[in-house]
């Protein structure tokens, strides 16, 4: 094995520099992690460099001489109660944690062992073997080509559609769904901890213990800024499925709009999620409520399973009504199909005709007379041809508590509606990128989907645009402000500043003489360049 090359297990030929992928045979893998060539498991297994680390410990390439090929080794070595010393193989444990360092090995291994044993999944890498060696433990699984799915988005332009992020996604969805099942956390889905491979296949990667996923506990955690769930930033929150949930649901959301979430710490005051508008118009909108429900920062509202949102995901609502409805059409149809008028004994069959015809206006005669009774007023507005008023034709029906009215927000203050909603649990707002509009002032709700009065069950999404103002503003009065002061004052009106420097006998130097071409009160258009004057000072 003297000719493998420890950066890429490939043969260098006994070179120096390896001819694939550059790596220097004389480099050396300083403490605390293992020297390169070391042999674990009875020789079994050839170290090569260090991949990745954080607090729980370190992964390496390696070679396995038993599957002659690359395999990927996770050495569990918790930071800051373990140690290596330079070209040792043994790690020695710091004073006074044993027991810590027991208990969290313990977890390591019953961790992995339990991911070992679901090895038939797609979406993770099979894990291969456990063993405990130089006082830790470690892993064994599949290496395999791949690239990160950050960089597999940056090739599409920045973004996916929902036709291509489907086949990638939902497979995932499948992979996770099993590993809760089997209580398996990963609490750390993000576009960082995802691979694409070379058979274009979404692989989660960067597997670690729950201590290393929250705050408050023994390691340093490794939150995903945008894609860790609100109770991950606490160490009383509880971590489960709907925390895995809403990382899913902010890489779906980073895939299709090419950017995170806002932080979910930083949302819990209002809750808003914002989708630019060129991406919401393509969106259907049965994606746009999934995303909506799995990125909640109330963990009771969001989508709390995995099966849950497959079924968000995999068909609209509209969808699957008209799928009921030539369901139901189609049953009929062949119970329609299949009735066969079953004879009557000794009596013909016109006559069971007039007879049940007969009844029938019996039964109706005296449900009529019952009703006039009873509904004097309706009977007279029915034969006066008066109808009584309704609020409106989709009203909710009061015994289905589930079902809302969707409100109408056009013309409210979008700050106003969202401190309105504040702990409500009936509809979620999301605000597509502000548009211009003459017609409603700026911060004023211009548009919403879907419109008021539709019946919908709690929980809705109703997405809405709001109002940029008019794409006519006033330039601000400037002239002796500081270029600071006179510079937030044009953004504040949607303008982009751009100075000019010149000499002046009355306005010292730094302050804002005036506009070069305008004066206060003249109107541009919203994002116009202004070029204001900048005083030098006096000529010298």
């Amino acid at each position: 094995m003297s000719q493998l090359c420890l950066g890429c297990m490939q043969n260098n030929n006994g070179e120096k520099i390896c001819p694939h992928c550059g790596f220097d045979k004389d480099t050396i893998q300083n403490a605390p992690y293992i020297p390169l060539g070391t042999e674990l498991q009875g020789g079994n297994y050839i170290v090569g460099k260090k991949l990745t680390n954080n607090g729980e410990g370190a992964k390496y390439l390696a070679y396995s001489k038993t599957m002659n090929s690359p395999v990927i080794i996770s050495e569990f070595m918790p930071a800051g109660i373990c140690g290596r010393a330079s070209g040792k193989k043994k790690v020695v444990i710091r004073g006074g944690y044993e027991d810590q360092f027991n208990k969290l090995n313990d977890e390591f291994l019953s961790y992995y062992r339990n991911i070992a044993r679901l090895r038939e999944l797609s979406a993770i890498a099979p894990i291969f073997d456990i063993f405990s060696e130089n006082n830790v433990s470690y892993t064994v699984s599949e290496y395999y080509e791949s690239i990160p799915f950050t960089e597999y988005i940056n090739r599409r332009n920045g973004s996916i559609d929902w036709n291509t992020a489907r086949p990638l996604f939902m497979p995932l969805i499948t992979t996770l769904s099993l590993l809760h099942s089997a209580k398996i956390g990963h609490y750390a889905i993000s576009p960082e901890n995802l691979v694409v491979t070379s058979s274009g296949k979404l692989r989660l990667t960067e597997f670690a213990l729950k201590e290393m996923r929250q705050t408050g506990g023994f390691f340093e955690p490794e939150l995903m800024d945008g894609c860790a769930a609100p109770e991950q930033y606490n160490n009383v929150g509880v971590l489960d499925e709907a925390t895995d949930v809403y990382g899913f649901t902010a890489t779906l959301f980073y895939a299709l709009t090419g950017r995170l979430p806002e932080n979910s710490n930083e949302r819990k005051a209002d809750g808003k999620l914002s989708i630019p508008t060129a991406v919401f118009k393509r969106l259907p909108p049965h994606i746009v409520s999934a995303l909506a429900g799995g990125l909640q920062v109330q963990k009771l509202n969001r989508i709390s399973t995995f099966e849950e949102m497959r079924t968000q995901l995999s068909s609209a609502p509209t969808v699957k009504a008209i799928r009921n409805e030539a369901n139901r059409n189609a049953i009929q149809s062949e119970a329609a199909d299949n009735y066969t008028p079953r004879k009557k004994d000794g009596v013909p069959g016109f006559v069971w005709g007039i007879l049940t015809v007969l009844a029938c206006l019996l039964i109706l005669l005296g449900a009529g007379i019952y009703w006039i009774s009873n509904n004097p007023d309706s009977f007279t507005n029915f034969i006066t041809g008066k109808t009584e008023e309704s609020e409106d034709d989709n009203v909710v029906d009061p015994d289905n508590p589930d079902l809302i009215s969707i409100p109408n927000l056009v013309g409210q203050r979008y700050d106003e509606v969202i401190t309105k909603l504040s702990g409500s649990t009936d509809y979620v707002i999301i605000k597509t990128e502000d548009e211009i509009s003459d017609k409603y002032e700026e911060g004023v709700i211009k548009s919403q989907s879907p419109e008021s009065g539709i019946t919908a069950n709690k929980g809705a999404t109703i997405v809405v645009t709001v109002s940029m103002g008019s794409a006519d503003r006033e330039l601000p009065i400037i002239a002796g402000q500081s270029v600071e002061t006179a510079v937030q004052a044009l953004n504040a009106q949607g303008f982009v500043a751009s100075g000019n420097y010149v000499s002046s006998e009355t306005v010292e130097a730094g302050k804002v003489i005036g506009y070069t071409s305008h004066v206060a009160g003249d109107k541009e258009k919203y994002g116009s360049t202004v070029v204001i004057n900048i005083s030098t000072g006096p000529e010298v």
